[in-house]
This record gives C-alpha cells, sequence and structure tokens, in this order.
C-alpha cells in the first residue's frame, strides 16, 4: 500500500532525481541543498517528537518537515512539506499585493449629449470619466505564517489518487501539533513556467528591467535567505498593470497545469486568494486559517484491525507511534462516524495497519476524505476611491484638482492601505 512518511537522509538521490523532473522552488536540484533540507526536516519532527508544545519564545522559521510519498515497493513517488515560519522579520517574505485605484472626472462622469440633439432626447453617457487602474504594490510580511510547499509527484503516479494523500496529510500533521505553527497557513502557488522563453510573462515583460540576470538564476538566489538581498534593493515599489501588455495582464494570478489540481484542493479545503502575487512569476498566494478548517475533520480513534465491511469509507488514518515517524495511508475504514460511539474503534485492514506499522490498540488520526467542500466567496481587490480618501482624509485639500496635489499626499493614501493589509495578518 502506498504511504505518506517523514523523509529520512537515505531518500537524498530519489528526491534529487524527482527535482530533476521539473521547476520546483521548494525543492531545488542541488544535491547539497536537499541533503540540508533533510538535515533540518529531522531536526524539525525530533523537536516536535520531545515536546508537545513549542518552547517559549521558539523561532518556527528555522522548521522545515519534508515528507515522503512511498510506494509498496519502497519506491519515492513525490514529496510536499510544511515550512514552519516563512522568512524572519529581518528577511520578510516579499509579494506584490494588488491594489484598484479609482480616479473620476466629475464633469465626464456627467450625462453629455450630442450637440444636435436636445438635452431630454436620447439621453444617454457617451463618455465617461471614471477609470480603474490595478498597481502592483511590493508588499513585505512579516507576520511569518507557515507555508505549505514543496508538493511534487511523479508523472507515471499521477491519477491514482495519490494527490490526496500527498496534500492532505500534512492537515494531520498540522492538527495534532497546532502550537508549531502559526493559525495562518499560505500557499504559493507556481505559475506557468515558459523553460525556452525565460520564466513568465511578469518576469519578462516587468521585473526583468529592473533585475538583470535570467528567472532560473534570480530564482535560485531568492531561496537562500543570505543572498536575497538583491530583491529587497531591486525590485519595483509599484507598478502600474494597467499601462502592460494583454498577455502579461492575462497571466497575472495564474497557475501552471501541474499545479492546478493542488490549487483545486487547497481551495476545497478553505484557501482563498489573497490579491497578492509571486514577485517573480506572478503565481497567486492562497491562505486560510486553520483553525477555520472544517472540511477535513481529524478525529483521534483506536484502531482494530479486521476487515472493513460494506459500510466502511474513504479516509486517511495517519499515526506517529510508527518506527518510520509520522505515516498516513489512504484507505477505507468501518466506523459509524456519524452517531454518539464514544470509544468505539476505527475498524482497518491488515494491508493499511501494515503500512503504518501499528497494532490493535494504536491510538490514530482519521479524516474521512468525501466532504463537501468549504470554498469560501472571493473577495475583490482591494480598491481606493482618491476624491472620497481625500475628501475623507483632508478636507482642506478635497477641493483641488488631483494633478495639484503633492505626490506625497497621494501615495500615503496608498501605503495607509497597504500598512492596513500588512497588520491584518498579523496574529493576534
Amino acid at each position: 500500500m502506498d504511504r505518506l512518511r517523514e523523509a529520512r537522509p537515505e531518500d537524498l538521490d530519489t528526491l534529487l532525481e524527482l527535482a530533476h523532473t521539473g521547476n520546483f522552488i521548494n525543492l531545488p536540484p542541488f544535491k547539497d541543498r536537499i541533503a540540508e533540507m533533510l538535515s533540518i526536516s529531522a531536526r524539525s519532527f525530533d523537536a516536535v517528537r520531545e515536546s508537545v508544545n513549542a518552547p517559549e519564545g521558539h523561532d518556527r522559521t528555522h522548521d522545515n518537515y519534508m515528507f515522503v510519498l512511498e510506494s509498496d515497493e519502497g519506491k519515492c513517488l513525490g514529496t510536499s512539506a510544511i515550512r514552519g515560519g516563512m522568512i524572519a522579520t529581518d528577511h520578510p517574505n516579499l509579494s506584490y499585493q494588488l491594489l484598484k485605484i479609482v480616479r473620476e472626472s466629475t464633469l465626464l462622469s456627467k450625462k453629455v449629449h450630442a450637440p444636435d440633439q436636445p438635452d431630454n432626447d436620447h439621453d444617454r453617457m457617451i463618455v465617461s470619466g471614471r477609470m480603474e487602474h490595478v498597481y502592483a504594490i511590493l508588499f513585505q510580511d512579516n507576520a511569518c505564517p507557515t507555508e505549505l510547499g514543496g508538493n511534487v509527484m511523479r508523472h507515471d503516479a499521477r491519477g491514482r489518487g495519490l494527490g490526496k494523500l500527498l496534500s492532505y496529510s500534512r492537515f494531520h500533521y498540522l492538527k495534532r501539533h497546532t502550537d508549531w505553527f502559526s493559525d495562518r497557513i499560505l500557499a504559493e502557488m507556481m505559475a506557468p513556467i515558459d523553460e525556452y522563453n525565460d520564466g513568465t510573462p511578469f518576469w519578462r515583460g516587468v521585473i526583468r528591467k529592473f533585475i538583470n540576470m535570467s528567472y532560473e538564476d534570480a530564482d535560485r538566489l531568492s531561496t537562500h535567505q543570505d543572498k536575497r538581498e538583491f530583491m529587497y534593493e531591486l525590485l519595483p515599489k509599484f507598478v502600474n498593470l494597467s499601462l502592460l501588455a494583454d498577455d502579461v495582464l492575462s497571466s497575472l494570478g495564474g497557475v501552471g497545469i501541474a499545479t492546478r489540481p493542488a490549487a483545486e484542493m487547497l481551495r476545497d479545503l478553505g484557501f482563498t486568494t489573497t490579491h497578492r502575487i509571486d514577485p517573480f512569476d506572478a503565481g497567486p498566494h492562497l491562505e486560510m486559517r486553520l483553525s477555520n478548517l472544517k472540511a477535513l475533520s481529524c478525529s483521534p480513534m483506536r484502531v482494530q484491525v479486521g476487515e472493513p465491511g460494506r459500510d466502511a469509507i474513504d479516509v486517511l488514518v495517519s499515526t506517529e507511534d510508527s518506527p518510520d515517524g509520522y505515516v498516513s495511508v489512504r484507505t477505507r475504514v468501518e466506523h459509524p462516524f456519524t452517531q454518539d460511539t464514544g470509544t468505539a474503534p476505527v475498524i482497518i485492514s491488515h494491508t493499511a495497519a501494515n503500512a503504518l506499522k501499528i497494532a490493535n490498540g494504536a491510538m490514530v488520526m482519521v479524516s474521512p476524505i468525501r466532504f463537501q467542500p468549504d470554498r469560501p466567496r472571493p473577495l475583490p481587490i482591494p480598491s481606493i476611491h482618491l476624491r472620497d480618501e481625500i475628501k475623507n482624509r483632508r478636507p482642506d485639500i478635497s477641493g483641488q484638482k488631483l494633478a495639484a496635489l503633492p505626490f506625497s499626499e497621494v501615495a500615503k493614501i496608498i501605503q495607509d492601505r497597504v500598512d492596513a493589509i500588512a497588520d491584518a495578518l498579523k496574529e493576534s
């Protein structure tokens, strides 16, 4: 039976092979780097095993948990990961916040008539003075969310239902050890990468004009905290996206073909768009609060090894009592979930128990896979009506023409809105 387990140092060569099958920011194709990641992962898992609660003042930005999807023959089919916390305060996570700026001409917003028509005949608008521009504002996230990443599967393993095991099993681990993670969970989805034409339209049309290197080199350097300085110094502070070519605009927030199934599964769990995009490839950032997770109801239960009957349902089962540490499988179990069963055990097959390396009486975490998707209604892009903002904030200058106002007045309105978004992300 296929299973997901903690990654081990002996997985180095197979993970390196997997890294060379695509362009994955969280699984770089460098042996030394993957070896370092495996070492950090082992240390992170060990620390959680030693203590239910994280030590006071624990810096989770140094934690990274890697998982390996393993076939019953022991072959590595894929990998996924959890980063305990995004980059530290002195190296904030960068993205571009999309912000709609509304400008309006009072004169042109009125109904205008052709010269040969009376005012009350064919009353219609022939011009509009209302214009909406979407800006990309460089956004520094200091709130240190927990990140889902490194979700990679071999091409020949797809289409077998293993994607849910690879993606959803991480939530079992998050639910078991909430004290070690942020309640805010972030997933940065990769945009479609053009291997033959240097990255993405956003990179070529915007960022390459500010950072003189290839997409691949910039992407690689950005994964090293001590080499990210160029991003903070060279990335533009804001970009008026209305000035970009149509192919660039239509690519913003797009998800690569290989990434779409993972993005859809996350949306079913309750992840929603943030209207923030990656500063290099313009892929979307999805977020949710772990405390709001409703779709995967994780329940601790005792195991009874046997043969599930006809009423068995499709679930994920995970354990930390295995000799391999954290292990999870997708299987069918029998249990009257809808009734008040008290301490009734969950019946799993011998095959599943062997894959988990557990026996009768072991405690497991069980999550039914068939659930009603919990997709929140997407929020609109944050917007600012400049004339209304000036009227509310600076009535003493509200009557002046916008072009006559100091640039600092408009810039402060925009920056205040971005700061408010950043403050809302910080943990209470």
